[in-house]
């Protein structure tokens, strides 16, 4: 069972809260929810039998969450701002954050905008991908293509649309409006604390990734971007990774 509450611009969002322990925010990855690429995967139920407090947020336009229409509603310092929201609504003053693709470059915006998270885990971190590099007309016509029932666009445009809760028109304004990272590699060293990039083997390089923040380790997986999550590996170098910086910190 899950919640919801009001973020800074008043939209819903959902999240679930079980588990005691060390307080983890997880964030999915675009056109996932909580339930797709958690728990579905397996990774919420290896995570819970190690003793910590796992928080799960489905993003603004994805889940169970409200899904506006507008453009300007979806950007990474919004998504960010719901990451800090969730943590204050709970009473959290310092959390580990743990992002998968578009959720991952959220956790990196949070860190570098909030002094909450104290160690990220970053599955298929990318600082460019597909969704970064189109420009305005190019998110227009695969906006447009979101919403279309032509038989090219109909397929991809469904499942993703079914994957994110079935609202084709919130993730055509999430594709419109989500504009470039408002970081750059530069700024990653910025973010002080503990992170662990686990990449796919068509990601980008885990360790130069990695090295471009102070306190970088790089894992990389023998499997694809859209199966790192199912890797039995991913959540043991996670916990392993957490359980470090839980003794780092006093608690282990």
């Amino acid at each position: 069972m899950g919640e919801k509450f009001r973020t800074f611009d008043w939209i819903e969002l959902f999240y679930t809260d079980s588990g005691q322990g060390e307080p983890l925010i997880m964030l999915h990855g675009f056109t996932g929810s909580s339930r797709l690429d958690w728990v579905e995967t397996g990774v919420y139920d290896r995570m819970n039998k190690c003793g910590r407090r796992l928080i799960m947020l489905d993003a603004r336009g994805h889940g169970e969450s409200d899904k506006p229409h507008e453009p300007l509603s979806y950007s990474g310092r919004a998504m960010a701002r719901d990451v800090n929201a969730l943590a204050r609504h709970l009473g959290l003053e310092s959390y580990d954050l743990m992002g998968y693709s578009m959720g991952a470059r959220v956790a990196v915006e949070t860190a570098l905008m909030f002094r909450g998270p104290r160690s990220l885990v970053l599955a298929g971190f990318q600082m460019r991908d597909t969704y970064w590099q189109w420009n305005k007309a190019e998110r227009r016509a695969k906006a447009r293509n979101m919403l279309a029932d032509n038989p090219k666009s109909r397929c991809n445009a469904r499942v993703a649309a079914e994957r994110a809760g079935g609202d084709r028109k919130a993730l055509a304004a999430w594709i419109e409006g989500v504009i470039v990272p408002e970081y750059a590699p530069a700024d990653l060293a910025r973010v002080k604390w503990p992170v662990l990039v686990v990449n796919g083997e068509d990601d980008p390089d885990a360790e130069s990734m990695a090295g471009c923040f102070r306190e970088g380790k790089p894992v990389v997986l023998d499997t694809p971007h859209e199966k790192i999550l199912r890797d039995k590996a991913f959540p043991r170098h996670a916990l392993t990774f957490l359980k470090k910086v839980a003794v780092e910190n006093g608690e282990g």
